[in-house]
């Protein structure tokens, strides 16, 4: 069962995954000139990501014991799905690392349909965690606005 702390650690994580993968796609930019336009929207996306998780840490942490259960568990659920992406995203660049000569032919045949797909997935848990922010915001901010103050 996921708890706000989860949610802290799990940014935390997620932040250090993004930071070692933007590292490995500078890296792989540098060998493999022609990916060098699809790695970049994969860094912008996973910058846009890197760019929630503060946001997300301090909402939660001012909050904790006002979120739903289940709210907690969906944004959860996100940052575990996000984590698997940059992992993925961290394989398939390892794997066209590997062999420099075969990396070309590779990347031209695949590599841009896969760094795609994952970029996609980015952007769904990109638009997915800032929903996450906002309900907790709303859910945090409301009760305390509705209250008439004399």
């Amino acid at each position: 069962m996921a708890d706000p702390f989860s949610i802290i650690t799990g940014s935390f994580g997620l932040a250090g995954a993004i930071a070692k993968v933007s590292v490995i796609i500078v890296e792989f930019s540098r060998d493999a000139r022609d990916a060098v336009t699809d790695l970049d929207a994969l860094s912008v996306e996973m910058q846009a990501l890197s760019n929630l998780l503060n946001p997300l840490a301090r909402s939660i942490s001012g909050s904790a014991g006002t979120v739903p259960t289940i709210l907690i568990t969906q944004v959860n659920t996100t940052l575990t799905g996000c984590e698997a992406v940059i992992q993925q995203i961290e394989d398939k660049i390892q794997k066209y690392r590997r062999d420099r000569v075969f990396s070309k032919v590779a990347w031209a045949m695949f590599g841009q349909t896969d760094t795609n797909k994952l970029r996609t997935s980015l952007e769904y848990y990109n638009t997915a965690l800032n929903l996450g922010i906002h309900a907790i915001s709303v859910h945090v901010l409301l009760p305390s606005a509705l209250k008439v103050r004399y």
